[in-house]
């Protein structure tokens, strides 16, 4: 068992451009990434018995069922538009999952919440009972102060089909006196009621309305009233932490704690090699740790930011940057050279060769310009420009 392991994270070490993963304190997803993310929240619903369909998203998690929102016209039909073999006591909805665990599983019954009051609003409450295993996200609401006119926006389905639409559109007026945002979405296609609209911040409403060139959205304020206003367990949803990358705090916050990360983990692994003695479990712990801060983190961030950078600092910062990422990789070169054996061989003696140590003993001094190179770069980039 151990060494399988040690073996993985042999290959971890000599793959250095992994996929991708988000930070344990945040996330820097673009828009259309975030909104992927989002999609384990996101149902298709049908209405069989009157014939109309659309999306909902899960906002509370009970031991053995969810609670979906959604819009209320996707699941009642208006008065006086009902079939007339439609029967209230005996509704037919059902309700498949976009992604995660259950995603392209069967569809399942979902029932109205009978107790739940709308206020008017164009909005109901679904009980789905929940698939083994699946846990929804939580840290998904866009920030009220991150609302501004003309920012992007993307919707998550339509046309029963689950995903990111194609085109995204711009915010055209913030939440009016009755809660309703309006979006700017020319060619948006039908069969998207009911589902969630974001910003590159989150979730920020769910679709109610459309025309040819703009969509009405509950936002997601007054749709927490309301769901609280039922009961305390019906909103399980809070703000979510992501920074797009072209909002230069992004690049504040995501490329400090990426150096400070590898830095961190590439002083534990230097440290531990230069001891007599290295335990497995340690060792395979400082391993890991360095895998996630140079494939996971660092990979993701080392160009990401180039256009932000350019754009909202001095022309000298973003030469610093790439001055230091180059200097951090050439370090890196140092602890993949382990992937020619000489891993396996520490994990299986508990000791490094004499080799391994004057290599680590040799990167010191790299090390040390790293470090200082970092705090000059953080500390530039504490310099933005407001403009």
């Amino acid at each position: 068992m151990r060494r399988g392991l040690c073996l993985a994270l042999v290959a971890l070490l000599a793959s250095a451009w992994a996929g991708p993963a988000r930070a344990a304190e945040g996330s820097f997803d673009s828009g259309p990434e975030l909104g992927q993310r989002l999609l384990r929240n996101v149902v298709r619903i049908r209405a069989a018995d009157f014939g109309e369909h659309g999306f909902g998203l899960v906002v509370a998690a009970r031991p053995r069922e969810l609670l979906v929102a959604t819009a209320r016209h996707v699941v009642v039909p208006a008065e006086g538009a009902a079939p007339p073999d439609f029967d209230p006591a005996r509704r037919r909805i059902e309700v498949g999952f976009c992604a995660g665990e259950a995603g392209g599983g069967p569809a399942q019954p979902a029932q109205l919440e009978p107790g739940f009051d709308a206020a008017g609003h164009d909005v109901a409450l679904l009980r789905v009972p929940r698939p083994p295993g699946y846990e929804p996200l939580t840290e998904v609401l866009a920030a009220p102060a991150t609302l501004e006119l003309r920012q992007e926006a993307w919707l998550l389905g339509q046309e029963q089909q689950c995903g990111v639409a194609p085109r995204s559109g711009a915010l055209a007026a913030l939440a009016d006196a009755r809660g309703q945002l309006r979006l700017e979405f020319p060619g948006i296609r039908g069969g998207a009621s009911g589902g969630p609209a974001l910003t590159g911040y989150g979730f920020i409403g769910l679709l109610t309305d459309a025309d040819d060139l703009t969509v009405t959205v509950l936002s997601a304020e007054l749709l927490a009233r309301l769901l609280r206003a039922y009961s305390g367990t019906a909103w399980g949803l809070a703000e979510g932490r992501n920074i797009p990358p072209g909002d230069p705090r992004a690049a504040e916050v995501d490329l400090a704690e990426t150096l400070n990360q590898y830095l961190f983990s590439a002083r534990d692994l230097q440290g531990l090699l230069l001891q007599p003695f290295i335990p497995k479990p340690r060792f395979v712990a400082f391993a890991e740790a360095y895998n996630k801060a140079i494939s996971q983190r660092f990979a993701r961030a080392r160009e990401r930011y180039d256009g932000t950078l350019r754009r909202y600092w001095p022309e000298p910062v973003f030469a610093q940057w790439q001055a230091l990422r180059e200097r951090l990789w050439a370090i890196h070169e140092a602890f993949r050279a382990l992937n020619t054996g000489e891993s396996q061989l520490i994990f299986d003696q508990q000791s490094a060769p004499p080799a391994v140590q004057e290599r680590m003993r040799a990167l010191e001094p790299e090390l040390q310009r790293l470090q200082s190179g970092i705090a000059e770069f953080l500390l530039a980039l504490g310099q933005r420009s407001q403009s």
